[in-house]
């Protein structure tokens, strides 16, 4: 059961998971403990307009929108796998590609929110 628990590629999977905590802001969240929503003019926002603090709920999109895009390279990887069934590879090809696109699109959208 352990040796399962403790192979090769669930401790791959777990590192993957902690870095990306690490890279999302996890380090931060603990310490700082953050709100979740900002007042602004206009409203509440989940977003601060600053490249020193962030949300709790940032940090939670950050990390599933890393989790996505990981989860496509995943895809990507099986699917390239030699294999007899094509349709389930091409099927994982462009559902990782859909995924990967996805991510970098809206964080890189989030980031010009924040930043600009």
């Amino acid at each position: 059961m352990y040796r399962e628990l403790f192979s090769r590629e669930n401790l791959a999977y777990l590192a993957a998971i902690f870095t990306m905590f690490l890279t999302s802001g996890g380090i931060y969240l603990i310490v700082m403990e953050p709100i979740a929503m900002v007042s602004t003019g206009t409203g509440t926002s989940f977003l601060v307009r600053s490249s020193s603090s962030q949300t709790s709920t940032e940090f939670f999109v950050i990390f599933f929108l890393t989790l996505a895009g990981t989860l496509g390279f995943v895809l990507l990887e099986r699917s390239l796998h030699r294999s007899f069934d094509l349709e389930g590879s091409k099927l994982k090809f462009v559902a990782g590609t859909a995924l990967i696109l996805i991510a970098m699109l809206l964080m890189e959208y989030l980031l010009r929110a924040k930043l600009y």
